[in-house]
């Protein structure tokens, strides 16, 4: 009888965990959220590379850097 007891009890802590948590989002429905806040925002307009580089020029010249040398092996066929 204890383990109908054990069985019931881990249902209804089960039950009770369902219904503190959020109903889940689909991915699809995550993606279209994302895609719509991306489309009204206007973060892209005020954070420029320029901006950004003047902000952070060490920063700035190790992208630049590594962006050069990974077009270098491209078009050399290095991939190592």
């Amino acid at each position: 009888m204890a383990e109908g007891n054990q069985r019931t009890e881990t249902s209804n802590q089960s039950q009770d965990m369902n219904k503190a948590k959020p109903q889940k989002e689909s991915l699809e429905d995550l993606l279209t959220t994302l895609s719509s806040q991306i489309r009204s925002s206007d973060w892209l307009e005020q954070n420029t590379p320029e901006k950004f580089a003047l902000e952070n020029p060490e920063v700035a010249q190790a992208f630049k850097e590594a962006a050069e040398k990974s077009s270098t092996k491209q078009s050399t066929g290095d991939n190592g």
